[in-house]
């Protein structure tokens, strides 16, 4: 309707309505209708029927949604279990993941669906498994993909549900550019990470980058060292200080905000207070052991990472040690400031906290990096506080989760606890029975996925009592958890196991989707 004609159906004189071409069809129509509208008092009424009508719609729509919690969704890159609240290392110091913890329900074995970045990403936001996409490496995006091209994203499912979407730092596999998904968010308003790095005289003192020749994106990322740069010079402060400015403003609608912190990820630099809590003549370092490679198949060995024996052979580990502590507690007062902001604002009553690391993190017990299927490099922390899931003054180890989850879980997990409609094409399931009881029965293991183009596919299944490796080559490991956390002792070849063994094998992923972008095999 061409709204220059809305007085003239008001005013109640034919005289005032001269029909166009444009409006004849209507004027044909309330010819048809001459009771409808005999009189300005009718047509008030009419109208305001109408208008009544839209806001009760709208105003219900409004309620509806804005009665929904917001999330809060922190992840934290290549974070192992080297926080307070893990006990990964007695010496870790992350005061703020603990105050976290200690609110919400802390799953103490959750794992990741790949042990590298891109493709647990992938997963967390996809909701699907590596062997479903097919995106099983860092250079491969989703998007790419025809069939996944218009894949409705976690956030953007909220988006769909009215949920008012803002992401900043390192969520996806960059905080810039293609692999960032920028487009599945309102806005982003952050896209730097990291830490301010020394001055370029003060890098690489420790001597090691041509030890790396053969891994040149080892050699240019592994280095640590303490900045002078204040702390609010760095990215991931500026990261943090955005989803702070962000939770002081006020939302009309319910919101979904991201915050992504890129260190602990090497280069290990922080300010230099953070290394100042760690003084490198008291550091312990983590447990190893000669000939742990001894009763693993061949393509075990080789995820195994041979340049940690440089480290230790350069006297060097320490310094490796100190620098990775140093970057948990840097990335520990990023969350903290975002905390803060959320405990001072409206939304602290009604916000859900998601915080997880995107998997685990090697650094000496059995190589220096991530990408293997051993505990270190698939066991990260995962944090989710939903306000009113849990009585008042449930004690601490009330709220640990001792049951296997993956992060694959986390998309039907918060579209679960926000009330939004199931979505039934994610390989996930719904943590929400945890979290509302940490103790529920939980059956299902987390399911691992490794699978670079060179090492075909290679796969984990993390129970409440054992760890099961299987590669593609047919090569098995297994670990009873409880008595071996270490993961020295392989049982795969102890026939009294065999049982166990059969019964994960059960869980193995039936297809493996080819590898997206990988060249040919010859």
């Amino acid at each position: 309707m061409n709204l220059s004609i809305a007085p003239a159906l008001c005013s109640g004189s034919r005289q005032d309505f001269r029909p166009t071409r444009d409006n004849r069809r209507l004027v044909f129509r309330l010819r048809r209708r001459p009771k409808l509208l005999t009189s300005s008092a009718t047509c008030l009424a009419v109208i305001a029927f109408f208008v009544v009508h839209f806001l009760s719609n709208e105003r219900s729509y409004a309620d509806a949604t804005i009665d929904r919690p917001n999330v809060l969704f922190i992840a934290v890159d290549d974070l192992n279990d080297w926080v307070g609240c893990l006990e990964g290392h007695p010496q870790a110091k992350t005061p703020n993941i603990d105050r976290l913890a200690s609110r919400g329900v802390l799953f103490e074995q959750a794992h990741c669906a790949a042990p590298l970045c891109s493709p647990s990403r992938t997963s967390i936001m996809t909701g699907l498994r590596p062997s479903t996409t097919g995106i099983y490496g860092n250079l491969n995006w989703f998007r790419d993909m025809p069939k996944y091209a218009d894949w409705v994203t976690l956030p953007q499912y909220f988006r769909k549900h009215g949920y008012l979407a803002w992401g900043g730092g390192k969520l996806h596999h960059q905080a810039h550019g293609k692999f960032s998904d920028a487009a599945a968010w309102d806005h982003v308003y952050s896209t730097r990470t990291g830490a301010v790095p020394p001055p370029q005289s003060e890098r690489y003192k420790h001597g090691l980058r041509p030890k790396f020749e053969s891994n040149p994106i080892l050699a240019r990322l592994i280095d640590w060292g303490p900045t002078d740069a204040p702390i609010e010079a760095n990215p991931d402060w500026k990261t943090a200080e955005g989803a702070a400015q962000f939770l002081e403003q006020d939302h009309e609608k319910p919101f979904f905000l991201g915050c992504g912190i890129y260190l602990p990820h090497l280069p290990w630099y922080a300010p230099k207070k953070f290394f100042e809590m760690h003084p490198l003549e008291d550091i312990e370092l983590p447990p190893y052991k000669a000939g742990d490679f001894d009763d693993i198949p061949a393509v075990g060995r080789r995820m195994g990472e041979r340049h940690i024996k440089h480290i230790r052979e350069s006297g060097k580990w320490k310094e490796a040690v100190q620098g990775c502590l140093a970057a948990d507690s840097f990335a520990d007062a990023c969350v903290g400031h975002v905390l803060d902001a959320l405990e001072k604002s409206r939304y602290r009553d009604n916000t859900i906290v998601v915080l997880w690391g995107d998997h685990g993190y090697d650094v000496g017990e059995k190589k220096i990096a991530k990408s293997a299927l051993w505990e270190q490099t698939t066991r990260t922390p995962l944090i989710i506080y939903a306000p009113g899931k849990l009585p008042s003054g449930t004690p601490a180890s009330g709220r640990i989760c001792k049951s296997p989850v993956s992060l694959l879980d986390l998309y039907p997990t918060l579209i679960d606890l926000c009330g939004l409609p199931e979505n039934d094409q994610l390989d996930g399931r719904s943590l929400a029975p945890l979290v509302n009881n940490p103790n529920a029965d939980w059956p299902y293991p987390a399911i691992i996925t490794h699978s670079p183009h060179w090492l075909g596919n290679n796969h984990a299944v993390r129970s409440r009592d054992f760890h099961y490796i299987r590669y593609s080559d047919g090569g098995e490991e297994l670990y009873d958890v409880e008595a071996d956390p270490l993961q020295r002792n392989n049982l795969a070849n102890d026939p009294a196991h065999a049982p166990t063994r059969a019964e994960l094998k059960k869980w193995l992923p039936k297809k493996n989707a080819p590898h997206f972008g990988a060249p040919k095999r010859k």
